[in-house]
């Protein structure tokens, strides 16, 4: 009898063994599943956040150039010889901007350039860099060096949906007068015609 009490004994013992593993494997593929929803979250802000990293380092670019070929970047209260109009400007609306190629006529890294010449250099030379850095990048810019400088980021973001399980994207807010903070900061200018899923970071600054 005490032989037999002794494997019962052990049965239960390996038993209850066996019912800690599931356990344990329950909670892993709990966690796991955490871990899944995490790396999903990561991705779906990783483009937006990657972008507004960029952000920073293109507007100090064209900022830079502007001031270095100065004359071309449009009217001076003191600078004699300033083009009346800035020579540093983008109008193209988002379609016609995706189709362009930005090819470089001159290289004024290379050859003597006029200011003008200049500025087309460094505007394809600039607009190629947000293309490469945002997922269909494109850029607006109106203003001049006197009365300041307006400059619009756009790029394509698969995530900017309405959450659903259709996921349909929306669009950014049409920038106007009424508003404020944020909103006015990354709201599309209406003559980009930017369409669903296209976010903007607007930036102004005097060269």
């Amino acid at each position: 009898m005490a032989d037999l009490s002794c494997k019962k004994t052990k049965i239960f013992q390996i038993g209850m063994t066996l019912v800690e593993i599931m356990v344990a494997l329950v909670v892993l593929s709990i966690g796991l599943l955490g871990l899944a929803g995490l790396q999903a979250a990561t991705a779906k802000y990783r483009i937006n956040t990657t972008a507004r990293a960029a952000s920073t380092g293109l507007v100090f670019d064209i900022s830079e150039r502007m001031r270095v070929n100065a004359d071309a970047a449009g009217p001076s209260f003191i600078q004699a010889g300033s083009f009346s109009t800035s020579s540093y400007v983008i109008a193209d609306d988002w379609t016609t901007q995706q189709a362009a190629s930005f090819t470089i006529t001159t290289n004024c890294e290379s050859s003597t350039c006029t200011p003008a010449q200049r500025a087309d250099y460094d505007l394809k030379t600039w607009r190629q860099k947000v293309r490469n850095s945002f997922p269909q990048g494109a850029a607006m810019i109106s203003g001049n060096k006197r009365d300041g400088v307006l400059l619009t980021l756009m790029w394509f973001d698969k995530e900017f949906n309405d959450g659903s399980s259709a996921r349909n994207l929306i669009s950014a807010p049409s920038c106007s007068g009424n508003l404020r903070g944020m909103a006015n900061q990354t709201c599309c200018p209406s003559e980009a015609a930017a369409p669903e899923g296209v976010r903007c970071s607007r930036f102004s600054f005097v060269p």
